[in-house]
């Protein structure tokens, strides 16, 4: 843990602390007030808005404790107050225009901060929202699903079909649900990394990628930007459509969920510095010691896979073939562009530096 016991005072702490809370407090407003992810709860479950009302208040009486104990030294560099001059300061009386202009634009380390809020609020309240109405609630119903299933296919198995012939069908009803489980899994770890910024973890935000492609290229993969995304891009399938050839269908559905399971490891090798548009420090552990970009390789072998039935399996018209090929090359060029912008910013590290030039390739090694 990083300490500097001699510089951080009582006065640095409260200071930041309360910064903190009329921050946060106002994040927890807004989240409570915007409709888009409200309307996607669903009744009868634990909701995004609970777990970050609670999260709120665990703050308010766990944070002083913490940082009076620990005092940790980004105490005296805090970004909630950074966030709390600039928006004092656009309140302030200006003499000119040229002046107003001036604060109008933040300072290089107000706009950090301002991102760094941003990203743990958006990303952050993405992977608690989906947790708490897709993947939590149906938890207990895809293990029974999984235990059912396997001992319906070992009386199967045991009345002669044979063990390969079992596996094929275990594989094609199961896949679906062990995908959720892998994302259950993988949101999980993104949500820790997003609301746990601390050195405590290790997995502070050293830097934020503020350019706009970097950002768009991020957002319009994430809900609810994505229900104007897919209005104009093909979306990408969350579950293989059926097809016909019983054995063909099972090693998809295998091979997604492979390729979705490569995805969770380099994930959890991330953990808590998981996250986009940050550098929150450098990785180098299996897969990272392969190739610089295993997430978003797997996302692209992911799109492919799920688009594989309708472009060559199914009797689709031209024109929703065209549409899905279009689509399908324009979400892999959302990935490579974020593998691009992501490298630019975090090229700016000597650490990455060093990384880069021990592991060359970003997506396929000794080729690309």
């Amino acid at each position: 843990m990083e300490n500097n016991l001699t510089n951080i005072t009582k006065r640095d702490i409260l200071k930041h602390y309360f910064a903190s809370l009329l921050v946060y407090g106002a994040v927890l407003i807004f989240i409570i007030l915007c409709p888009i992810y409200y309307s996607q709860i669903q009744d009868g479950t634990f909701n995004y808005m609970d777990f970050f009302i609670i999260y709120f208040v665990g703050y308010i009486f766990i944070a002083p404790i913490v940082y009076f104990i620990a005092k940790p030294r980004t105490i005296s560099d805090s970004n909630n107050i950074k966030i709390l001059k600039y928006i004092t300061r656009q309140f302030k009386k200006q003499d000119t225009t040229q002046d107003f202009l001036a604060n109008i634009e933040p300072k290089e380390d107000e706009k950090q901060a301002l991102m760094g809020l941003f990203i743990k609020t958006f990303f952050g309240v993405n992977c608690v929202h989906f947790l708490c109405s897709s993947y939590i609630p149906s938890l207990g119903y895809n293990f029974d699903f999984l235990r059912a299933i396997w001992e319906n296919i070992t009386i199967y198995m045991n009345g002669g079909s044979g063990i390969f012939k079992s596996l094929v069908q275990y594989t094609i009803d199961t896949g679906d649900v062990w995908i959720k489980l892998i994302m259950t899994l993988t949101t999980l770890i993104l949500a820790f990394s997003y609301l746990t910024d601390s050195v405590l973890f290790k997995n502070k935000i050293k830097s934020t990628d503020t350019t706009p492609l970097g950002v768009l290229s991020c957002i319009i993969c994430y809900y609810p930007i994505t229900i104007l995304t897919t209005k104009f891009i093909s979306p990408a399938l969350n579950e293989l459509i059926p097809i016909n050839n019983h054995y063909l269908f099972a090693v998809l559905n295998f091979l997604i969920i492979i390729v979705n399971f490569i995805g969770l490891i380099a994930t959890t090798r991330l953990f808590g510095k998981a996250g986009n548009l940050t550098n929150r420090g450098i990785v180098t552990g299996f897969p990272y010691n392969i190739i610089r970009h295993p997430i978003y390789l797997m996302e692209i072998l992911y799109i492919v896979l799920s688009a594989f039935p309708i472009l060559f399996l199914q009797d689709y018209p031209v024109s929703v073939k065209l549409s899905g090929v279009i689509g399908m090359l324009i979400w892999i060029l959302i990935y490579y562009l974020r593998s691009i912008t992501e490298e630019r910013h975090l090229i700016k590290d000597e650490k990455y530096q060093e990384y880069v030039k021990k592991v060359r390739y970003r997506f396929i090694p000794k080729l690309f």
